[in-house]
């Protein structure tokens, strides 16, 4: 048939054109099985891999996928346990111009690999290096990576899990070092580091004329003046993060910022973020007065100010605030926050998770409100309390991630109304909400067709959930712990054929009779989590990597019945199990 050439009449930078409008490199695979010509253009646009301990074991290197992607810009080593510097070498004698490296949660820093990297020029081409929580962390593996990686825009060393040995820990000195030679740094992450000082942030400062982002939290003896500096010095400075933890290892109860002039030579922060901090309605109005080009203000868990003293300050800024964080505070209340949010309309996300205080009447008036607002965070609140409200609101066709995890009073009609007025919504997370059933489920279900991502693990009121389950382009579930039965299942396959990733944890009315229905229905999923579920077995599994030839991760009922000798062969077949 003439169609049966269209691969071959379609030129490839028009294919290359049409993959890359997938929103996610995830969808590539069903396409590369197509023919060959599809496989090779696949691969050239895949720009990022992650590495894991099965990887390795089954394929004895990462050369032959080095070798595969060309285009790769980004290769994720997080908690691989295995010989590091040999992986690191690797990449270094590959052709790739790697740009991103992520290393976290690993052993300490692949020394010997990062100077073969760098010996060979390609050190260079790295911009971003994310070294977060790496058990062991000292001031000479930071002279390495400044000395490998000169070209460096991008730094995370993060809470690293190193004990007091003295010996073992990033230091003032570290920092200097990685001060005096990353002229190009414009984003470091030290949070977590608590034995560098003040000399840390002026030494950045200083140094990395364009840094633009510090975030330094729980740094046991930065203070309020070490940050004020590196407002003072860093002309580019946008975004830092800061709390109080080095006042609160000091023993004094009541954390407070003070008022400086410096905040008015910040005339490019556009990001404050302060947690767990008295805020004094005077610096709220020296930040106001100081005119500067903010997007972001996060005021987590701080105390000290009024309704009065943020009020001032949303005035002045809401025109250019499109995200705010509240989280903790719990002096605000539907009154005060439905006041507030005619300040907000610009705004595309707020977070007002554990404000105890705030209901249904304040979540509506927000929706109505702000007509831009993309993502709600409303977890352990009231909302609910105060039953559904019946008044005509107008929709909010922008929202479309709302977070409502642990909120006791949710009800299904508020649940239901909720849905009305964000029809759009993609993902939504309703985990340990105990009130809200299988009706309300299904209400918003329908309300909502364009539902990605649904979480409602712990729902313990919720059963029968499967049923007429109306998800039709479901992406996401998570369902651990919820009263599934073997037909809910094979009804939400039915249902969900689109399904990637699935969690059933803990759901003890599911067997491998029903796994197996929802693998046959269920062409493109990817992952499965079975661990917890009593009632499906470990033989189950070489069924499901031979028969679901899509599933690349499998979490099984108990991990310690599977043997290395079989991970090691689901692996060879393209799936991990784990």
């Amino acid at each position: 048939m003439p169609g049966d050439r269209i691969w071959d009449e379609l030129p490839e930078d028009c294919w290359e054109s049409v993959l890359n409008r997938l929103d996610n490199h995830r969808h590539f695979e069903p396409v590369s099985l197509v023919c060959k010509k599809l496989l090779s253009i696949s691969n050239r646009l895949r720009c990022r891999l992650t590495v894991s301990n099965h990887t390795i074991a089954a394929h004895g290197s990462i050369s032959r996928f080095l070798v595969r992607f060309h285009q790769l810009k980004r290769i994720d080593l997080v908690g691989f346990i295995g010989d590091l510097d040999r992986v690191v070498r690797e990449i270094g004698e590959s052709e790739l111009a790697i740009e991103v490296l992520n290393l976290s949660r690993q052993g300490g820093i692949p020394v010997e690999g990062f100077r073969e990297l760098g010996a060979k020029k390609k050190g260079f081409s790295l911009r971003v290096l994310i070294c977060s929580r790496v058990w062991v962390l000292r001031d000479s593996d930071l002279g390495v990576i400044a000395d490998c990686f000169p070209n460096l825009e991008q730094l995370d060393i993060s809470y690293p899990e190193n004990d007091l040995d003295l010996p073992r820990i990033v230091s003032d000195d570290g920092v200097e070092v990685l001060a005096s030679k990353l002229r190009s740094l414009r984003r470091i992450n030290i949070s977590g580091n608590h034995f560098i000082s003040d000399r840390s942030l002026v030494n950045l400062s200083k140094g990395c004329e364009f840094l633009a982002e510090i975030a330094a939290l729980d740094c046991s003896f930065l203070s309020q003046s070490g940050f004020f500096s590196a407002i003072r010095n860093c002309r580019n400075l946008a975004s830092l993060s800061m709390n109080a933890n080095w006042i609160i290892q000091s023993g004094i109860s009541n954390p407070s910022i003070a008022v400086d002039s410096s905040l008015f030579q910040g005339r490019a922060l556009q990001d404050l973020d302060f947690w767990q901090m008295v805020v004094s309605d005077e610096l709220l109005l020296s930040i106001k007065e100081a005119n500067l080009p903010l997007k972001k203000l996060g005021l987590r868990y701080c105390q000290g100010f009024t309704f009065n003293g943020i009020q001032s300050l949303l005035i002045v800024y809401q025109q250019s605030l499109n995200h705010l964080d509240l989280e903790g505070n719990a002096f605000l209340s539907n009154q005060t926050m439905i006041a507030l949010s005619q300040y907000l309309h610009e705004l595309s996300l707020i977070s007002l998770n554990f404000c105890y205080n705030l209901s249904s009447s304040m979540f509506f008036a927000l929706v109505e409100n702000c007509p831009f607002l993309k993502e709600i965070q409303m977890e352990s609140t009231s909302i609910g309390k105060d039953g559904c409200i019946t008044d005509s609101i107008n929709k909010n066709s922008s929202v479309e991630i709302l977070g409502l995890a642990r909120n006791k009073y949710l009800s299904d009609a508020t649940l239901v109304k909720i849905g009305s007025v964000c029809p759009k919504l993609k993902y939504l997370n309703l985990s340990h909400c105990y009130v809200i059933t299988k009706e309300g489920i299904d209400q918003i279900g329908k309300c909502c067709p364009e539902m990605i991502e649904l979480k409602l693990n712990g729902c313990s009121g919720l059963s029968g959930i499967g049923i007429g389950f109306p998800f039709r382009k479901l992406e996401a579930f998570d369902a651990a712990w919820l009263r599934i039965s073997d037909g809910g299942l094979a009804a939400i396959g039915g249902n969900c054929n689109g399904l990637l990733k699935l969690n059933l944890e803990g759901c003890s009315g599911v067997t491998e009779q029903g796994v197996k229905v929802l693998v046959e229905k269920c062409k493109n999923l990817r992952e499965l989590n079975l661990n917890r579920c009593c009632g499906v077995k470990n033989d189950v599994l070489a069924w499901l990597v031979f028969a679901g030839l899509s599933l690349r991760k499998i979490v099984p009922p108990n991990h310690s019945s599977v043997s290395e000798p079989q991970r090691n062969l689901f692996v060879r077949h393209g799936c991990i199990v784990s």
